[in-house]
């Protein structure tokens, strides 16, 4: 029986070592490769859902549009009232469709300026109200369940900048 010196041990276990790691780098690689074909699957499969909602609400609204059409191809008979109140049904059926949707439009006017529900597109300085109040509302709010698909567009109140140096005092004018 031939004696294995330390070297030739510590070169098998190095072999062995080197198995090991071209092992693992194996695991490695194919475990890389599942995981960018189940984010790949994923990615596709969020793409197909949000073409089917999408699908879904476009159906919902194409009822309106074709109420649109309707309307503009109607003879005008010369009264603003029944053009009226033919658009004030389709914008009817429209609310509807958004509603069914979960789709709500808000207000803030009056409230207190919530930056999370508002974009503020201006000031206001009034003496009439507390700052930080929305004094206008330019657009209003849209929100789909608990999210705000889109701010309101608000002008909200500060608080007046009077210039007491400017100001006139009845006793100073003379009078």
């Amino acid at each position: 029986m031939v004696k294995k010196g330390p070297v030739s041990k510590l070169a098998e276990e190095l072999k062995e070592k080197e198995a090991e790691v071209q092992e693992l780098k194996g695991l490695m690689l194919r475990k890389a490769a599942e995981f960018d074909n189940a984010r790949k699957r994923w990615e596709k499969e969020r793409e197909s859902v949000k073409r089917y909602v999408t699908a879904v609400v476009v159906e919902d609204l194409l009822e309106v549009w074709d109420n649109f059409e309707r309307a503009l191809e109607v003879e005008y008979d010369g009264t603003v009232e029944s053009f009226k109140k033919g658009i004030e049904i389709i914008f009817s059926q429209f609310r509807q469709a958004l509603a069914r949707h979960e789709v709500e439009r808000y207000s803030c006017l009056g409230e207190d300026f919530d930056p999370a529900r508002a974009e503020a597109l201006g000031y206001s300085e009034t003496s009439d109200e507390s700052p930080g109040k929305v004094v206008k509302e330019l657009k209003k709010g849209f929100m789909l369940g608990q999210t705000v698909l889109r701010p309101a567009q608000v002008i909200v109140s500060k608080e007046s900048k009077r210039d007491e140096s400017q100001e006139v005092n009845p006793e100073q004018q003379g009078g």
